[in-house]
């Protein structure tokens, strides 16, 4: 027995609307068609081309990034050109790091001044403190209060733990000292590189020090020394 559908005839009624739309288009002029298109269909084509577009373009992105980082370095209170990429290239070059594979950069946009309490320089510090929990960042190169900062958070190695002996005995008497955050102590955490050639070439600080430090949960604690060697080449 056939069950009445009370909504057939209203179904029926769409299904016809649609056939007779499609078949009044078929032999319709071209300018009808396209203006057809444009008043029913245009902008879900739009959209629907965005959301293809956006998702290709993440699955690019993912696919492509590099893998890992290689090396990372922050300069803090760096009055040179921040947006050079000279050094970090000269690096990477020298190292044979694909960075198609594998990312490496120096960050020279940071600041720290204990006497100053501004918005940029807390940000700054909440991005430091974000990247070494990952164990990207490898080195931090700045002035003393900077480094005395990151050593009483116990975030920088005793340097003469991981450097190998011919870099103790070249940097021996220029070993920074600072006070460590649990113990209260003196440990040398950082070497002077004010002099290091290629450090001047690109970087440069106005009336300091500059102290390189090697970070203690470092991903890549090889190109870091490796790094304090190129930026002593000629």
């Amino acid at each position: 027995m056939e069950v009445y559908n009370k909504n057939r005839d209203k179904n029926n009624s769409m299904h016809d609307e649609i056939r007779e739309q499609n078949a009044k288009l078929r032999d319709a002029p071209l300018k009808d068609k396209a203006a057809y298109f444009k008043e029913y269909y245009l902008k879900t084509t739009i959209a629907a081309v965005i959301v293809i577009a956006l998702v290709g373009y993440l699955a690019y992105s993912i696919l492509t990034a590099p893998s890992d980082t290689a090396f990372a370095a922050f300069f803090y209170n760096d009055i040179g050109d921040s947006s050079s990429t000279e050094l970090i290239d000269g690096f990477t070059s020298y190292m044979n790091i694909d960075t198609k594979k594998h990312d490496a950069y120096i960050d020279a946009t940071m600041n720290y001044y204990p006497d100053r309490n501004d918005y940029d320089i807390y940000m700054g510090l909440e991005k430091a403190m974000a990247v070494l929990s990952t164990g990207e960042l490898d080195v931090i190169v700045g002035d003393t209060a900077t480094i005395d900062y990151f050593t009483h958070c116990d975030c920088l190695h005793d340097i003469t733990t991981v450097l190998p002996d011919d870099l103790l005995t070249q940097f021996g008497d220029r070993l920074y000292y600072a006070e460590t955050g649990e113990t209260k102590e003196l440990v040398p955490v950082g070497v002077y590189v004010t002099d290091a050639p290629k450090l001047n070439q690109y970087y440069y600080h106005d009336d300091m020090e500059t102290i390189m430090t090697f970070v203690v949960n470092s991903n890549s604690m090889d190109n870091a020394i490796a790094f304090l060697r190129y930026i002593y080449m000629e």
